[in-house]
């Protein structure tokens, strides 16, 4: 996606119901946790999901709008990836690790898979969003070129659709369906899962049953977040704000107004 700003404080997706599902803990593995226990398994009938957006790329630094571009990571998303890393093994038992098969998503979770052994999935329907005419591109080219359309995307994201692309009525269906899909062959087991900004503020809201109409009201994700959800079939999952003091003054988001 587009440019990332600074942050300061907690802020992330709404407050859902507390875990009250069964845990199993075992002692941490990472480096100097001495007695803390990392989080277990679900209940057999819950799967746990760590939703993460990838650290910063290149193109958030820039300004540019990246859907389905493939662009690395910043050296900035690199050390965020690293910081990312030490908390996933200190807090969580995990047992698969899935990704957007875009490298910024697969780079930011490439070392916690490798600590871990476990393979990375790449998957293409975890992708961002299908910028369309607005891929490569500055936001104040597409500001400029694409008004109307951007204009809409400003002020009521959720009803946008990217000129010549995706719209994030489509976007939301899509995550909806492929997280979903993992979740379900997932259950008794946590898995990492790699992502994108739009990507997880649909599914979010798609969650929450906060309508296309809301979406604007609820901010993006920094990156490298991990934002916990526990999903049981015919359930309304339990998302929990997502989690980023382990970045301590390496926080970035993309601003609230893009």
């Amino acid at each position: 996606m587009q440019a990332d700003s600074k942050a300061a404080g907690p802020e992330g997706a709404a407050e859902g119901q507390k875990d009250t599902r069964e845990r199993r803990s075992a002692p941490a593995a990472a480096e100097g946790q001495g007695a803390a226990e990392r989080v277990g398994a679900p209940a057999a009938d819950t799967a746990r999901l760590l939703l993460v957006r990838h650290g910063q790329s290149l193109s958030n630094v820039g300004g540019v709008f990246t859907g389905q571009t493939d662009v690395p990571l910043s050296a900035l998303g690199e050390k965020q990836a690293a910081a990312l890393c030490g908390y996933l093994l200190r807090t969580y038992i995990i047992d698969a690790v899935y990704a957007s098969d875009l490298q910024r998503a697969v780079a930011t979770v490439q070392s916690t898979a490798d600590a871990l052994g476990l393979p990375i999935r790449r998957e293409r329907a975890l992708r961002e969003i299908d910028g369309g005419a607005w891929e490569g591109e500055p936001v104040s080219f597409i500001a400029q070129h694409y008004a109307a359309d951007y204009a809409l995307w400003r002020e009521d994201i959720g009803l946008a659709r990217c000129t010549g692309g995706e719209s994030m009525r489509a976007l939301q269906a899509r995550a909806a369906a492929a997280v979903g899909g993992i979740a379900a062959r997932s259950l008794g087991k946590t898995v990492l899962i790699a992502t994108h900004a739009a990507f997880l503020r649909a599914l979010l809201c798609y969650w929450q049953n906060v309508p296309l109409e809301g979406m604007k009201d609820v901010p993006w994700v920094p990156n490298a977040s991990v934002t916990e959800v526990l999903w049981r079939e015919k359930e309304a999952p339990v998302v929990r704000p997502a989690e980023y003091s382990f970045l301590h003054g390496q926080v970035t988001r993309l601003a609230s107004g893009i």
